[in-house]
């Protein structure tokens, strides 16, 4: 992917980008919040009902990448959305993939409390089946130090805060993270690995996005500040 660079010194995708919410062609009907720097949409093809991502609003390739209030408002809508997981009975799990993308996609998929002792143990497995070092993190670690902005990267939250990384994304899977969480100890939905064997009408994402702005509502931080 190219870029070009505006007169304000901002980074602009070359091609119209489908994640940019200033792209007249955006599905704006999947959004669920938008704060002052990213905002909350559903996904195509969820992985369950609930599964959310946050977005930066202007052209942003990666975490990595971003300044510090997209980060920032990036654990907002975390925090926001560990919450909602939280009051439904369930588990919060985030993941970045920076490869083969060209915006900052961060993936939040609630899970079943009982299921998160299978986690690690199960990104670890596939990790290993598919030939990935995935390295734990320390709490100290930060993705800055780790990788430079432009080179491609894949990590996982898990709720008890661990991460997993790997840079090493020769032919990484693209599915990598869905196909963990839809395997049988964790999500037991092994038909959605693939988001397109999933994706559903218009209607029934409008549906779906309405009852995660309704689920979002007791936690939404994006509104509280308004003053029009």
């Amino acid at each position: 992917l190219s870029f070009t660079d505006n007169t304000s010194g901002e980074k602009v995708p070359a091609a119209p980008c489908w994640f940019c919410l200033s792209n007249v062609d955006v599905e704006k009907h999947l959004v669920v919040a938008i704060g002052d720097a990213c905002y909350a949409a559903m996904p195509k093809g969820p992985l369950v009902d609930d599964h959310v991502m946050i977005l930066s609003i202007k052209h942003i390739q990666s975490i990595v990448a971003a300044s510090d209030d997209v980060r920032d408002e990036i654990e907002k809508f975390k925090n926001a959305f560990t919450l909602v997981a939280d009051k439904a009975g369930k588990s919060l799990v985030c993941f970045e993939r920076n490869y083969r993308t060209q915006h900052l996609q961060l993936q939040m998929v609630p899970i079943p409390k009982s299921s998160v002792k299978a986690l690690r143990g199960s990104f670890q497995n596939a990790a290993s089946l598919a030939g990935i070092e995935l390295t734990m993190l320390d709490e100290k670690d930060q993705l800055t130090d780790l990788v430079n902005e432009g080179c491609p990267y894949f990590f996982v939250e898990l709720p008890d805060g661990s991460r997993l990384f790997t840079r090493q994304m020769k032919d990484f899977p693209l599915q990598f993270a869905r196909e963990v969480l839809a395997s049988r100890p964790i999500l037991n939905c092994e038909e959605k690995a693939d988001w397109r064997t999933c994706a559903l009408s218009k209607d029934d994402e409008t549906k779906l996005a309405k009852q995660l702005q309704e689920r979002f509502r007791p936690f939404d931080f994006t509104s509280a500040d308004d003053s029009d």
